[in-house]
């Protein structure tokens, strides 16, 4: 049996204390330990991460914004993170969910249209604050359509926050509780996560005339630079994705033969990450066949593929929160060719050397900087430039042929912590893409490739694995995925027998 609660009606720990054994005995509309006793242990929302670890992470950026310049000289501030509102594709079809990192990080609440407000408490310092979580209301009717909902009871229960109340009360609390005591507000005006929460987030601050918000400043900076280093949850998480991900590109390489559809081999790596337990793509995947694989985000995926070609895939799941992100390159027919050996090979052999760099104090930047040099050396050394071109020219061509960067880094979205440069020295615990490739035109005309390598025309290769940065060096979170010739094609040719 449920109970509903009052539109107006406030849920605080002691309540739920009272009525936990009702409460722990529904479905909340997200994988509970009650739902999901195989995959969740109590208390826990991901697999192996407790909700303490999600409070844990609220205190960090209560305590990042202790060191702010704003934090040191006010006493009063107010994260306000929403999470996502379900899309539809058309009347009464919605997309499936997916929420807004930024406040699964803090929350692991999987409720659409759901809002977190972290305040400053009185007379306290920093980092010390209430958390409160604004959800919808319980709906016996839409509960029937769409499933169940938490409810206050069932949020506070589930994330273990201070209060929740139902969404009709956050425009009416920011004007009464919080815009006229000046408080310094932290919330993303910039690329707005909600539009029709943010309509009421800014009415509910400004509209009162006794209202007197000091500042607001984008709380995002300090989230991305605590999402940046992964804790052991993270990391089992995304080792799992990584696990995935790689016994997926076994399987379409064993799928693949001259007469498939690019798409086809799309559809095996989806059904194969799925079956594995994971719920989403990672992105849309490009299986890029031929010339296509000249076009870096090329997610049409409607070609057949030809012997003689190559096929460019890069692919990822996410499994709980935590994604993968890996790129293979291989011959349609099974065998490369002496010259796309060859190419392949510079490719490889550039990946190795900035894997093997991931170290403590590196930067992307730098790292970057390596591949450049790498590349334009090798290519070269093996003869498909001439050794007659100038540095300068090099250089220049180069820069035609890998136009992308070496690596961004990885976590809860495939270019995660957009904020955070390439030039932050690296730390363990930060997981960073290594994707070095090169793409030849169709009609390469600048007569830079040596007459054995013409072939090579219209070729692109890029090879991509998921590197974490550990104290002892840099560990491979895909490292069961092929890319090493032999391998490569003795699975296809296991595919095709």
């Amino acid at each position: 049996m449920t109970f509903l609660l009052p539109r107006t009606a406030r849920v605080s720990r002691r309540l739920v204390a009272c009525v936990q054994m009702r409460h722990m005995s529904r479905d909340v509309g997200q994988p509970t330990h009650f739902s999901h006793p195989e995959l969740l242990a109590t208390g826990e929302l991901l697999p192996g991460m407790h909700r303490e670890e999600f409070a844990e992470r609220r205190s960090n950026l209560m305590r990042g914004i202790a060191e702010t310049h704003s934090g040191m000289t006010e006493d009063k501030h107010l994260v306000i993170i929403p999470g996502a509102h379900i899309k539809y594709m058309s009347e009464n079809i919605p997309y499936r969910f997916h929420q807004n990192t930024d406040f699964l990080y803090l929350t692991g609440c999987l409720e659409p249209d759901a809002v977190l407000l972290l305040e400053t408490t009185n007379r306290q310092a920093l980092p010390e604050h209430k958390a409160v979580l604004y959800v919808r209301t319980r709906d016996p009717h839409k509960e029937m359509w769409d499933g169940p909902r938490p409810g206050p009871d069932g949020a506070l229960e589930l994330t273990g926050v201070d209060e929740a109340y139902t969404l009709s009360n956050l425009e009416q609390h920011l004007e009464s509780k919080y815009s006229a005591e000046g408080y310094i507000v932290w919330y993303g005006t910039q690329n707005v996560v909600h539009p029709e929460h943010n309509e009421q987030i800014i009415k509910g601050l400004t509209s009162s005339p006794e209202s007197r918000v000091t500042s607001v400043h984008n709380p995002s900076t300090l989230i991305a630079k605590q999402r940046l280093i992964k804790s052991p949850s993270e990391l089992a998480l995304m080792r799992k994705a990584g696990e995935i991900t790689s016994e997926a590109f076994r399987t379409v390489l064993g799928a693949t033969r001259p007469g498939v559809n690019e798409g086809q081999l799309e559809s095996v790596f989806e059904h194969s990450v799925k079956m594995a337990g994971a719920q989403w793509m990672s992105y849309p995947p490009v299986v890029a066949g031929g010339t296509s694989a000249n076009c870096l985000h090329y997610i049409a995926n409607n070609r057949v593929l030809k012997s003689g070609e190559l096929v460019l895939m890069d692919a990822g799941c996410e499994y709980y929160g935590y994604v993968s992100d890996v790129t293979r390159t291989w011959p349609v027919s099974g065998e490369f060719s002496a010259a796309q050996k060859e190419l392949y090979e510079v490719v490889r052999m550039v990946k190795e050397e900035c894997t093997q760099l991931c170290r403590k104090g590196v930067t992307l930047s730098y790292l970057h900087s390596v591949a450049v040099d790498l590349l334009a050396g090798q290519m070269k050394a093996v003869g498909i430039l001439s050794d007659r071109i100038s540095t300068s020219k090099l250089v220049q061509i180069i820069n035609e042929l890998y136009p992308h960067h070496v690596g961004h880094y990885l976590g809860m979205d495939t270019h995660d912590t957009l904020s955070v440069d390439r030039n932050t020295e690296l730390v363990p615990g930060m997981v960073v893409t290594i994707e070095p490739g090169l793409y030849i035109p169709a009609l390469y005309a600048n007569g830079a490739l040596t007459n054995g390598f013409k072939e090579l025309q219209g070729t692109g290769i890029r090879l991509e694995d998921d590197v974490l940065i550990t104290e002892q060096g840099p560990e491979i979170l895909n490292k069961n995925c092929p890319d090493s010739v032999e391998e490569v094609t003795k699975l296809i040719a296991q595919g095709s027998s």
